[in-house]
C-alpha cells in the first residue's frame, strides 16, 4: 500500500490527494506501478479556499468577462 496525504477544500468540495511514500511493490516496479490499496496517511482540510481547477476555472471566466468581480460563485460537488 503507498502512503497518501488527502486535502479536503471546503468551499468547493473537491478532494487532492498527493503521493506521500511508495509501497514496497511500487519502489521496486519499473513504472512506480501501485496495484493495492490506498493508504491516506494524513488529512487536511482546508477552510473557505477553492482548490487549483476552481480557482483558474473563475480565473478565466473572469478574464472572458463571464463573471464580474463581485459575483462569487461556489460550486459544491459532493
Amino acid at each position: 500500500m503507498c502512503y497518501y496525504e488527502k486535502t479536503h477544500f471546503d468551499a468547493c468540495g473537491h478532494d487532492t490527494f498527493r503521493l506521500m511514500q511508495h509501497c514496497h511493490f511500487a519502489r521496486n516496479d519499473p513504472g512506480h506501478q501501485c496495484f493495492g490499496a490506498w493508504n491516506v496517511k494524513r488529512e487536511h482540510l482546508q477552510s473557505r479556499v477553492e482548490c487549483k481547477d476552481c480557482t483558474a476555472r473563475r480565473a478565466a471566466l473572469k478574464t472572458n468577462g463571464v463573471i464580474s468581480n463581485s459575483v462569487h460563485v461556489i460550486q459544491t460537488a459532493r
